[in-house]
């Protein structure tokens, strides 16, 4: 689904919202494939899988 002819989703549209706000809170957003959890005091990773366990 996307809204108003721009091409994003209301999941990425949030997603970009959210990068932008921790930034400006000092932190350091990277993708998984980015990661380096000793660049900066704190490093947020985008679209972290969880582990699957059994109930």
């Amino acid at each position: 689904m996307t809204d108003k002819g721009d091409g994003m989703t209301p999941e990425q549209k949030a997603r970009v919202s959210i990068d932008a706000l921790l930034t400006q809170a000092g932190w350091h957003v990277c993708d998984m494939a980015h990661a380096d959890i000793h660049a900066e005091r704190g490093v947020a990773l985008r679209e972290l899988q969880a582990l699957e366990t059994e109930a």
